[in-house]
C-alpha cells in the first residue's frame, strides 16, 4: 500500500516539470502584464493546461494501477 502512494507521488512530481516549463513559455509568449486581454488569454491557457495536466496524470495512474 505504501509503494502505491510513493509511485503516484513520483508520477505527479515527474509530470510537473513539463507543466512548469510550459507555464514559463506561455508567460514569455503571451506577456499577460501588457493588457487585460492578454491576461485573460493567459488565465484561460492556464486553466486549459491544468485540465490537460490532471487528465494525463489520472490516465498515467490508471495505466500503472489498472485494478485500483
Amino acid at each position: 500500500m505504501r509503494w502505491k502512494a510513493v509511485i503516484i507521488l513520483f508520477v505527479i512530481l515527474l509530470a510537473l516539470v513539463p507543466v512548469y516549463s510550459l507555464n514559463s513559455y506561455l508567460q514569455k509568449i503571451i506577456q499577460p502584464r501588457k493588457s487585460l486581454g492578454r491576461l485573460f488569454l493567459y488565465l484561460f491557457s492556464g486553466l486549459l493546461t491544468v485540465f490537460v495536466f490532471v487528465l494525463v496524470v489520472v490516465f498515467l495512474i490508471k495505466l500503472v494501477f489498472p485494478a485500483a
